[in-house]
């Protein structure tokens, strides 16, 4: 029977809604397999007018909003629940207006399904590039980054997506467009939208657009991929990069197993006669540096052959997923912990039950590990959980850059103080009170 939201949709936005039950699936699953549910229609509204007539329908009729980027997210929060409330997946894929595009202030605005790829295109031939990039580049969108606060392999050298907002449209439960789009470069006069938008990952409204701040790019850097016989080891090195003088752009690791099972489900090639225990990939700005590294590093200024050497640890996590159904867990610790968690993290998952392999890459300035787990079912989180209490034991953080979503959303509180949690659900009740966006996203219902 057709539900009087379907009905109203159907006459409201007939060209951007789908209830094809074979269509519809294809949004109900995220990118690790491990997180799926349940719409009943899929709209994919093509500007911020439509949003808002959307957004109003699915209040007027009490059915819930799941807000979906590139659905490259891998904790859960870009799909919906398994639930007997009416959802509507909210696909931001079209709304890929670019305008305003300062080319002396190097900002622009963009619309939130434009994706990272398409606004380098975009930039690029202009002198500019966009901050934050990473492997899944092709389908992330700027909406998802902006909500997720995401980050990438240049986060040492440029910080979060946050750094790189300057502005946010956000539409709001009621209807009602929240922005800050036009504002000038300078604008002290109070809380800013994006400070409440970003990361909150779509449970205080749609982020519909975004206005970005660009940077220009280095002209020239050199890249080395280094052998490290442990993260302690990788660590030197990296002070060893930090102190030539030269902008740190990158500073990326891949272990042994990760390695392995790169070369095993890849075409790429061994870089050593036997994989090293890290492989370390540093890139600094510039050709001339005041820097050497061990005998067996291999080092490049071309940039094909940069982008050759970037393909082994960008193809680490669809590597790992190629196994089966991962648990992928995404954490931070201080930088100068990481080699003690590691050791700590091998202890722990060695002999855990139920672990087949694991292993772990990652971006080894900002403390940010990727830890890849096979073996455990999808649906047991006994291994999350032993993971999770022990960065909180090295007072990290539970996620780095993918966000909480509903894969942990119950392990918040072992690294976010109450009162932190307290408040954040006092915002979500002002901008969001009767719970219509992503429900049972970051916090439990």
């Amino acid at each position: 029977m057709t539900s009087q939201l379907i009905v109203q949709l159907s006459a409201e936005l007939p060209e951007s809604i789908v209830t094809d039950p074979e269509i519809i699936s294809s949004y109900l699953t995220d990118w690790t397999g491990r997180f799926t549910g349940t719409a009943s229609v899929i709209a994919r509204p093509k500007n911020v007018a439509e949003v808002v007539t959307l957004v109003r329908a699915c209040a007027a009729n009490q059915a819930r909003i799941q807000i979906q980027g590139g659905n490259t997210g891998l904790v859960g929060g870009s799909v919906p629940p398994d639930s007997t409330d009416e959802i509507c997946v909210l696909s931001t894929t079209n709304l890929t207006t670019i305008t305003e595009f300062d080319e002396v202030s190097g900002h622009i605005t963009v619309g939130a399904g434009v994706t990272v790829k398409a606004l380098q295109d975009f930039v690029r031939p202009h002198g500019w590039d966009f901050a934050i990039d990473l492997a899944s580049r092709e389908s992330a969108t700027i909406g998802g980054l902006a909500a997720t606060n995401a980050g990438g392999v240049r986060v040492c050298a440029f910080g979060m997506t946050k750094r790189s907002v300057a502005g946010v449209e956000l539409v709001m439960a009621d209807g009602r467009v929240l922005t800050n789009l036009a504002a000038p470069l300078k604008d002290n006069t109070g809380y800013l939208v994006e400070d409440l938008a970003i990361g909150s990952e779509g449970t205080l409204g749609v982020i519909t657009a975004i206005r970005i701040k660009l940077i220009r790019p280095a002209a020239r850097s050199t890249l080395f991929v280094i052998p490290a016989e442990s993260l302690a080891h990788a660590h030197e090195l990296l002070v060893r990069a930090q102190g030539s003088g030269n902008q740190l752009l990158a500073a990326e690791y891949i272990d042994a197993k990760s390695m392995e099972i790169i070369l095993a489900r890849t075409q790429l090639r061994p870089l050593w006669k036997i994989t090293p225990t890290i492989a370390l990939l540093i890139e600094l700005e510039g050709t001339e540096l005041n820097v050497d590294f061990p005998e067996l590093s291999l080092g490049t200024s071309d940039r094909t052959e940069q982008r050759n050497y970037w393909q082994y640890r960008e193809s680490a996590s669809d590597s790992w997923t190629a196994l089966g159904q991962i648990h992928k867990l995404d954490v931070s610790v201080a930088v100068s912990d990481v080699a003690e968690f590691e050791l700590s993290l091998n202890n722990l998952l060695s002999s855990f039950k139920g672990v087949r392999t694991y292993g772990s890459f990652g971006h080894l300035a900002d403390g940010n590990l990727h830890i890849e787990i096979d073996g455990p079912a999808i649906d047991d989180f006994a291994v999350d959980y032993a993971v999770l209490k022990l960065v909180a034991e090295f007072n990290g953080s539970v996620s780095a850059e993918h966000g909480i979503g509903r894969a942990k959303r119950e392990y918040l509180s072992l690294t976010r103080p109450a009162l932190d949690i307290e408040i954040a659900k006092q915002i979500k009740s002002v901008f969001d009170p009767t719970g219509l966006f992503n429900p049972g996203v970051l916090y439990a219902d």
